[in-house]
């Protein structure tokens, strides 16, 4: 009967420990950084502008910037997403194109 009994309380013993190895007693959102914090989103916003004669993607993003710092190949990538036409082409005087701009949604819990 000790036999069945210390194998029994043994085998919940190693059964215990192995749950709290892998599963872990404490969630994993403690230990999470976004606990707390405000979730930092960048919403990008276009502006529709009539081109020019000698208008390139590089002199339309210089001429529309952004108050946040996002790098040129993201831009000219949007630029492009929103102006799928425009894609391996010259850009023509008088055609609308559509500018990525961006700004920050700021999404705090309280």
């Amino acid at each position: 009967m000790r036999f069945f009994l210390l194998t029994s309380i043994i085998i919940i013993i190693v059964t215990v420990i192995k749950i709290d190895l892998t599963e872990g007693t404490v969630p994993l959102i403690a230990f999470s950084e976004s606990v707390g914090q405000c979730n930092e989103q960048l919403a990008v916003k276009t502006v529709p502008v009539i081109t020019k004669e000698g208008d390139t993607v590089q002199g339309l993003l210089a001429q529309y910037p952004t108050d946040e710092r996002i790098s040129v190949p993201e831009r000219m990538a949007d630029f492009y997403k929103f102006n799928p036409h425009i894609k391996n082409q010259v850009i023509a005087p008088g055609e609308l194109i559509k500018i990525p701009i961006y700004s920050n949604n700021h999404e705090c819990k309280k």
